[in-house]
């Protein structure tokens, strides 16, 4: 006999969660199924643990810069420490977050979800019914059309790496590549970026995409682009031989390990979507502004599985699961979101972006002003011996209004979320200029950007 449910949700990341607590918290039966340990992503195999290894590596970097101006002594990066420093804070999070979950009177299945009908999901020997479904499964690393594919690891695997070896090999521009690039190098490691595009980091401005890079190759990090991985092999005498090809040639990079950094993709494929007769491309599920399956009316999709056009990241994750279930619960319809989404590279220096590019305002003809300049010499940057500063504003001519900021800079985490606000209220050259800020800080350099 089925288990009949009035919700039931598939993925126990920031979505999944979210709309589980409000499907609860609002009188449905709930239950919530993982095949992964609960907790999704963020916490155990993303953006958490990667902060915690780069807030040590940028304290190791300052502390580098600051040697014989008050620190003395000799310090070095450790792997071993640094992932047992990691491990504090993700070996919990799964125990956490499912008691958790059954404290608010959630039910709680581990297994694979698979659907069976429009309405009833198999998960190993038991089928599961419900009026209702959410999809916030996550994403996974995309596989790659490369000879030898099977001896890559991914982002997931790097951080239970025992230990690092000598050459580390990364496949792909995207921020894992760069973060993690950056971190071995710091670790002494020789590091080589593969990417095939012609600019890594696309999603960012070029000119402050190409500050970093020179950042990087300050760093010892080679990073080859234009270059397409053909095959990985693995010698006999240990290591890896890949081969790629550039600019019709082909050449030999040799490696002791090979990490994917080449994109992810919605994690949909155990889910049997045609027996629920739910559409989905190669960006997620198809939904409307509800987060409804366009195909599927009664099962949703949140987060990296559905075809918002938003960008995957755990803010907007959250926010869609909340509106999901505004709808779900109440029937009321949604407002499309249009709030002003930064993301944070969390290299060293940091890069924070929001708002529109210089080569986005170009393609689709949207007017601007640019102000772009290097800030190391102001006094937040020279008090700490910190050469590696710049900042890139996009303003409307007519208004004066802030619509797009790109930074690059030790404090570019906290600089990007004050311009996402002053996008957000619609701000003007102005009210930057014009606001005190406490000083001496790197928010008080602001009026001087302009």
């Amino acid at each position: 006999m089925n288990t009949t449910y009035d919700v039931i949700v598939i993925g126990t990341g920031v979505a999944g969660s979210t709309a589980a607590t409000i499907s609860q918290r609002r009188g449905l039966s709930t239950a919530i199924v993982d095949a992964r340990p609960y907790g999704g992503t963020c916490p155990q195999r993303g953006c958490d643990p990667k902060r915690v290894l780069t807030g040590v590596m940028e304290a190791y970097e300052d502390a580098k810069r600051l040697k014989g101006k008050g620190i003395s002594g000799e310090f070095s990066l450790n792997w071993k420490d640094l992932k047992a420093y990691k491990d504090s804070f993700t070996d919990p999070v799964a125990e956490s977050v499912e008691t958790s979950l059954k404290e608010k009177g959630i039910t709680t299945y581990h297994g694979t979800a698979e659907f069976l009908d429009p309405h009833t999901l198999k998960i190993g020997e038991e089928n599961i019914t419900a009026e209702k479904f959410v999809i916030a499964a996550g994403a996974r690393p995309a596989p790659l059309p490369i000879n030898g594919f099977e001896h890559m690891i991914t982002s997931d695997d790097f951080f239970e790496l025992e230990d690092i070896p000598d050459r580390v090999v990364f496949v792909g521009g995207g921020y894992i590549s760069f973060e993690f690039a950056h971190l071995c190098a710091r670790l002494g490691k020789d590091v080589v970026i593969l990417h095939r595009g012609k600019h890594v980091l696309d999603f960012v401005d070029t000119e402050i995409s190409n500050k970093l890079i020179e950042h990087t190759k300050d760093l010892g990090v080679d990073i080859h682009t234009g270059t397409e991985v053909k095959e990985i092999e693995h010698l006999n005498s240990g290591g890896y031989s890949i081969r790629v090809k550039k600019f019709d040639h082909e050449h030999e990079i040799k490696g002791d390990l090979v990490i994917h950094g080449a994109g992810r993709q919605p994690n949909l494929e155990a889910l049997n979507l045609d027996e629920a007769g739910v559409e989905a491309t190669e960006k997620g599920v198809k939904v409307n502004h509800n987060f409804q399956s366009l195909s599927q009316p009664h099962i949703y999709a949140a987060g990296d599985v559905a075809d918002s056009g938003l960008k995957a990241l755990t803010p907007p994750a959250g926010e869609e699961a909340e509106r999901l279930m505004h709808h779900l619960v109440d029937r009321q319809e949604q407002p499309l979101i249009t709030s002003a989404i930064p993301s944070v590279v969390f290299t060293y220096p940091i890069l924070g972006s929001v708002g529109i590019t210089q080569q986005e305002a170009k393609e689709k003809k949207i007017p601007y002003e640019v102000q772009s300049r290097t800030v190391h010499s102001f006094f937040t940057y020279k008090r700490m011996n910190d050469d590696g500063a710049y900042v890139k504003l996009l303003m409307n001519p007519f208004t004066d209004e802030l619509i797009g900021a790109h930074v690059l800079s030790s404090h570019g985490d906290h600089l990007i979320n004050l311009f996402t606000a002053a996008i957000e209220k619609k701000m003007t050259k102005s009210d930057l200029r014009n606001m005190l800020w406490g000083y001496p800080t790197a928010e008080s350099d602001i009026p001087s950007f302009f």
